[in-house]
Order: C-alpha cells, then structure tokens, then sequence
C-alpha cells in the first residue's frame, strides 16, 4: 500500500529505533533514530492498493490519522523528514570507529 497525505502532522511517536540508512539524495549510510510508532494526520489521505496480476490501483480516501508501527513508522518518519528538512541528519557511517577483533 502507498499513503498520499497532504499538509501530514506528526500527532505522536513512541519508542525508539537504531538504523542505518541511505536515501537516494546521500552517498553514505548514517546511523538515525527513528520512532518505533508514529501516528500521522493530514488535510486530505488517500490510500493506493496496488494489484499487480489485475494491473488495477484501486483507490481509497481516508479520514481517521494512521498509525504506523515498525518498519512502516520508520519509513513514514524518513519521508516526513525529507518534508521537512529535505535532508536525513544521523551520523555518517565514515564516522564509526573501526576496532579489528582477534
């Protein structure tokens, strides 16, 4: 499923996720912290479903706030701040330290 919010409001997040992560806009991963849940509203919501076999997107407009959990929430919580920042901040992985193990 893909969500289309329009004007999205983050209503609230919960818990705490370490990962790391690459968008198409950065060369190198960085390590950021993500919210295990978030709850998200909008002026207007739209749900696409996709049927691939059928080759039909059907289409669906919602009026509740979402919530997402795990994967979905960090990936909601990605998108949102590219809305707002239009860069992912987190530290980059070029900055870890290296300890080599015998």
């Amino acid at each position: 499923m893909i969500y289309l919010f329009v004007n999205p409001v983050v209503l609230s997040q919960e818990g705490k996720i370490y990962r790391m992560e690459k968008c198409s806009t950065n060369n190198e991963r960085k390590l950021v912290e993500r919210p295990y849940k978030i709850t998200i509203d909008g002026d207007y919501i739209l749900k696409a479903t996709l049927d691939p076999k059928k080759m039909i997107i059907s289409l669906k407009y919602l009026k509740n706030p979402l919530k997402f959990l795990g994967a979905g929430a960090y990936g909601a919580s990605h998108e949102i701040e590219h809305l707002n920042n239009n860069t992912i901040k987190g530290i980059p992985f070029y900055d870890f330290e290296y300890v080599l193990e015998n």
